[in-house]
C-alpha cells in the first residue's frame, strides 16, 4: 500500500478532508496526514523532550504516566509518558491543535471533539517492539462506547527499521479484544496477539503496513484498528506524540466507586457523576464554535521565559 494515496495536505487552503479520504478511513481504519505540524512546532517540542523525561516539568505538574528517565532508565529501553499536556505549555499548544481535532471529527462524523489524553514516546536504537494492539482495549470507560480516534505524530523521521507505526488495514472492523499481556514485547512475536484476533475474525492472512512519515506528519487512526511498532534497528531515536480524542458529548459510563476499563481517564471521574470535566478533558473543537475557554487564555500559552522547573524527587 502506498500511504501517500491515503494522505491529506494539512498545510493547504483546500478542505481538510475530502469525501474520498473519509471513505478511505472508513475502509482502512487510518489516514495519513502530511505536515500537520510545521518544522518550527516540531523543533520547539523536541527542545522540551529531554527536559520532560528528566523530570523538569514547566508547570510543576507531573504526568499521569512516566516510564523511563535518564537517571534510572536503561539506554535501550523505550520511554513513554501519558497525560503530559498539563506539564508543559509548548506541548499543550500542539495537543490542542484545532486542525488535528477537526480532522478527527470529520473522519468520525462527530459534531465536536474532546481531548481524552496525550502521550510522548521515544524509542532508542535496539528498543524492543510495541505489541500490536487496539487503543479501545484501554480506552473504554466513556460513552459512546468504543468511539475514539488517535493522532500519532512523527517527531523524527519514521520509517520501517526505525520502529515506525504499523497498521493492519481494515482491522478496525474486528471485535474488540482484551488487553495484550505484554504491551512492550518480551519474548513472543509482537504480531501474535493480532494474528490470534485475525483468526477469530475470519482473516487467515492479515496484512501489516509500515508507515513512512516525515516529522510533523501523522497517522490518524480509529480506536479499534490493530497497530504497533517493530524493534528499532536503526541508529536513530524515534520520537512521537500521541493525541487521543473522543466525541465532545462523551460522558463516563455509569458505575460504582470503580469503573472497569478506566485505565487513566477514570481516575478523574467524580463518584456518582458521569460528567467528563473540561478541566481534565477539554473540548478542543465543536462545530458551533465552542472551545473550552482556558485553552486560549494567556496563562495557557507557551512562555517566553521559563519559570523555575520542578526537580525529580530523589529516594534513598
Amino acid at each position: 500500500m502506498n500511504n501517500t494515496l491515503s494522505s491529506v495536505a494539512a498545510d493547504s487552503d483546500k478542505p481538510l478532508v475530502t469525501a474520498e479520504q473519509i471513505a478511505q478511513f472508513q475502509r482502512d481504519g487510518f489516514l495519513v496526514v502530511e505536515n500537520l505540524f510545521s518544522p518550527e512546532q516540531v523543533q520547539q517540542l523536541l527542545q522540551r523532550f529531554d527536559l520532560l523525561y528528566a523530570g523538569e516539568f514547566e508547570t510543576g505538574i507531573y504526568p499521569d504516566e512516566w516510564h523511563w528517565n535518564p537517571h534510572l532508565g536503561k539506554a535501550e529501553v523505550a520511554g513513554q509518558m501519558t497525560g503530559v499536556w498539563r506539564c508543559d505549555r509548548t506541548l499543550a499548544s500542539m495537543v490542542m491543535s484545532e486542525k488535528a481535532v477537526q480532522i478527527a471529527a470529520t473522519l468520525e462524523g462527530w459534531s465536536g471533539t474532546r481531548l481524552l489524553t496525550d502521550g510522548l514516546w521515544q524509542k532508542p536504537h535496539n528498543a524492543k517492539e510495541t505489541t500490536l494492539h487496539q487503543d479501545s482495549m484501554y480506552i473504554n470507560s466513556h460513552t459512546p462506547v468504543g468511539e475514539t480516534t488517535t493522532c500519532w505524530v512523527a517527531l523524527s523521521n519514521a520509517f520501517p527499521s526505525a520502529s515506525t507505526i504499523e497498521y493492519v488495514p481494515g482491522s478496525h472492523t474486528w471485535p474488540r479484544s482484551g488487553a495484550v499481556p505484554d504491551f512492550h514485547n518480551k519474548d513472543k512475536s509482537y504480531l501474535s496477539q493480532m494474528e490470534a484476533a485475525a483468526q477469530q475474525a475470519g482473516h487467515k492472512d492479515p496484512k501489516v503496513v509500515q508507515m513512512t512519515l516525515s516529522p510533523g506528519s501523522c497517522g490518524s487512526h480509529h480506536g479499534n484498528i490493530w497497530h504497533g511498532a517493530g524493534q528499532n534497528t536503526a541508529s536513530v531515536v524515534r520520537r512521537s506524540l500521541v493525541i487521543i480524542h473522543v466525541p465532545a458529548e462523551s460522558k463516563f459510563q455509569s458505575g460504582g466507586a470503580y469503573l472497569p476499563g478506566g485505565y487513566i481517564a477514570a481516575k478523574y471521574r467524580r463518584h456518582g457523576d458521569d460528567t467528563m470535566d473540561e478541566s481534565f478533558f477539554p473540548i478542543v473543537w465543536r462545530e458551533d464554535g465552542y472551545r473550552t475557554p482556558f485553552i486560549d487564555s494567556a496563562e495557557f500559552q507557551p512562555q517566553l521565559s521559563q519559570p523555575q522547573l520542578s526537580q525529580p524527587k530523589q529516594t534513598a
